[in-house]
């Protein structure tokens, strides 16, 4: 706290008199990181007079393109070292991050559903394929440090390639007309990759 003080040319009593602690000082902190930005996603999820599909594709790369930010980077290591020892710290991390996002990717997944592009019967399942193709190992590698700042076109490119695999994933199942007894059948996503 002496050292954030000095740095910030305060009195450590100033800094107290506004954070009472190190948690405090780090959840403000977060706080500011993570609404960085935000306010470009929330304009993209809110925009009904986007397709459905274009704001998935603008809202995953933006969202990813703020993952990948060096001092977004950096919050995430710090959750993860000091995440024994002070839990809290992911639970700030997580509020600030997860929960947001989840509920702007709900908006647009809402509109996927209405527009018969995907079907989500497990809405937890769908949240964790988003995020878990999203990441994919582009996040891994650069919160490792073991691949140079991604440029803005890789983002895009990665973000676009995950979301097209999300809505295959999830699309519904299409009818088959039986030609031969006049009536259909449905064919399941997995069913349709399967004849591939």
């Amino acid at each position: 706290m002496l050292e954030v003080a000095s740095r910030a040319r305060a009195s450590k009593a100033t800094l107290y008199a506004r954070f009472k602690n190190k948690e405090s000082l780090f959840r403000a902190l977060v706080g500011w990181g993570t609404r960085q930005g935000t306010d470009i996603l929330d304009a993209i999820a809110r925009d009904e007079t986007l397709d459905p599909l274009t704001a998935l594709h603008r809202f995953a790369a933006g969202l990813l393109s703020q993952m990948l930010q060096p001092e977004k980077l950096a919050l995430f290591r710090i959750a993860v070292a000091e995440g024994e020892r002070l839990p809290e710290i992911g639970r700030i991390l997580s509020g600030f991050t997860r929960e947001h996002g989840r509920m702007l990717g709900r908006l647009i997944a809402r509109r996927l559903v209405q527009e018969g592009l995907v079907e989500i019967n497990d809405p937890e399942e769908y949240g964790h394929s988003f995020i878990g193709l999203l990441q994919g190992e582009l996040f891994t590698r650069a919160l490792l440090g073991t691949i140079p700042q991604p440029s803005s076109a890789e983002i895009e490119n990665h973000a676009q390639r995950a979301m097209a695999r999300l809505v295959r994933a999830f699309a519904p199942p299409l009818p088959l007309s039986d030609h031969a007894g006049g009536t259909s059948k449905v064919i399941s996503p997995d069913a349709r990759r399967d004849r591939r």
